[in-house]
């Protein structure tokens, strides 16, 4: 599913304007937004890892407390707590109701393990 090309509405448009349907071909189409998204792309992972790497199991974590997401889960969550192992690249991610329930459940975590 997606949009046709520029040439391929232009082509349909001139088709349609050749058959007697009023048509204005100086004006481009409009952007989709969801499409230029769409065709973004991110920056790759390097390859090459800058630091030591920790020696044991739950050393050292890393931890990314995502902000505010645009829409609420249907448990009322907004965002996520990633917590990644930097030895064995193991990664969790627990939902939060709100940044401030980030430390309480970062402390759960650290216990835990």
């Amino acid at each position: 599913l997606g949009h046709a090309n520029y040439r391929a509405t232009y082509t349909v448009a001139a088709q349609a304007r050749a058959a007697g349907t009023p048509v204005r071909l100086s004006d481009a189409p409009p952007k989709c937004g969801a499409c230029i998204l769409g065709k973004q792309t991110r920056t790759p992972v390097p390859k090459v890892r800058e630091g030591e790497q920790s020696t044991e199991r739950g050393a050292i974590f890393f931890v990314d407390p995502a902000g505010n997401q645009c829409t609420c889960s249907a448990s009322g969550n907004i965002g996520p707590l990633d917590i990644v192992d930097d030895f064995s690249s193991y990664g969790w991610t627990f939902p939060v109701t709100s940044k401030a329930q980030c430390a309480p459940l970062l402390r759960k975590f650290i216990i835990a393990r």
